[in-house]
């Protein structure tokens, strides 16, 4: 993956006068205001690009719709002829149109809002345009996958480094109606290709093994027993931790929501028992059915959520757009080590920060209350490392369905 290829600057090389003029007259706007309305488009999708393909299941499912598309260097060859109006146009249009919900979901229509207040283009415009130029991204993305043979990871780090370019051109306003902060939320460190992931279970796995190999190499250097037996009793403790996080889990599997969205998740996780809680009409909404996050993680001593915790995340915001009536209540707990009332404050402030990353992915926040409880409620002994872990906690309950 070349990290320096700046995918704006080549979809600007391949619309030219030309392609921008029969864009335009398809539309039914000057070709000044086309190029204009393109200048946003462009940085739109390719952030909503970026920002799926930012966990291991939005880069696959990227470069599932490159494949079944068909996108890649045939594409882009065959843009004049695409745009030059007629049945071409039209069926360019519908593909187009169906890529966008699985790029933007529920966001596509203040996307096309955003292109309009920025450009000025016709809001009929703005969308057919937006449907029509996302081929060329997925074309000129399909083309460097297929060169460099990219795998889902070699996916991730080509649009990982695109969020450098896109910060420093973009529009102003693109990351609001991406549901971000700000654009640097898109920069993240790129995964090397070689290390391949069944699922974002090695987001946080992967360090526990490595100290586990680190033990095993130091064993085989350090003379000193002493040494020795201590490393050898951590990695074996690593070891079997991983294991049993693994167990817990248990296998990955693909569950279709109802909004048609595909997701990939552990059969024993929070995203399955949650569906399955929703969907079951004979379990009624109470006040004591909870569901406890099973990799979400905090910056330690921080009320700030790892960005190892962003697909799970990302994964029940997902279930909750595909069941619109579903309200949630964000509980926030943690151990008995330090003051009660620091323990509330930041019991509360880590349920507030989950609630408002579930707006920044899309979710009502209508829908969503927060509530921190600190000590209270504890679901295993203090008195252990074991089970105060347990305790610090983010729960959910469902309040409608």
């Amino acid at each position: 993956m070349t990290v320096s290829l700046n995918i704006l600057e080549l979809l600007k090389s391949e619309f030219s006068d030309d392609i921008i003029g029969k864009l335009g007259r398809f539309v039914g706007e000057d070709s000044n205001k086309t190029k204009s309305a393109l200048g946003s488009i462009f940085p739109a999708v390719l952030g909503g690009l970026i920002s799926k393909g930012s966990t291991s299941q939005g880069a696959s499912e990227i470069l599932d719709m490159i494949t079944k598309g068909g996108f890649g260097a045939d594409t882009l060859r065959g843009l004049g002829n695409s745009y030059a109006g007629g049945d071409p146009t039209k069926n360019l249009l519908n593909t187009g149109t169906g890529l966008l919900s699985g790029i933007f979901g529920d966001r596509i229509s203040r996307i096309i809002d955003w292109i309009v207040n920025s450009t000025g283009i016709g809001k009929s415009a703005a969308s057919s345009l937006l449907s029509l130029a996302t081929p060329a991204v997925l074309g000129l993305l399909g083309k460097e996958v297929k060169g460099a043979n990219l795998s889902g990871n070699g996916l991730m780090n080509l649009l990982s480094g695109q969020a450098g370019f896109l910060k420093n051109l973009a529009p102003a306003g693109l990351a609001s109606v991406l549901g971000l902060s700000n654009l640097s939320d898109l920069v993240k460190p790129a995964i090397p290709e070689s290390v391949q992931k069944s699922s974002s279970i090695w987001k946080w796995l992967l360090p526990l093994l490595i100290l586990a190999a680190i033990g095993y190499f130091l064993l085989r250097n350090v003379t000193a027993p002493p040494v020795k037996t201590s490393v050898e009793k951590a990695a074996e403790k690593v070891t079997a931790e991983a294991s049993k996080a693994l167990e817990k889990l248990g296998k990955f599997l693909t569950v279709k929501l109802p909004s048609g969205i595909v997701l990939n998740l552990p059969e024993f996780g929070v995203e399955k028992k949650l569906i399955a809680f929703i969907e079951d009409t004979s379990k009624p909404v109470d006040q004591t059915t909870w569901f406890t996050f099973d990799r979400l993680e905090f910056e330690t001593g921080s009320t700030e959520l790892k960005p190892s915790s962003m697909e799970q995340m990302k994964n029940i915001a997902e279930i909750l757009k595909a069941y619109p009536k579903v309200r949630l209540k964000i509980g926030g707990y943690t151990d008995n080590i330090g003051k009660p009332e620091d323990n509330l404050k930041l019991s509360q402030k880590r349920a507030e920060n989950t609630l408002q990353e579930f707006v920044k992915l899309g979710v009502d926040p209508k829908r969503l209350e927060a509530e921190g409880y600190g000590e209270k409620y504890p679901v295993a002994d203090n008195s252990t490392e074991e089970g105060r872990q347990r305790n610090r906690r983010i729960d959910l309950r469902v309040t409608s369905k």
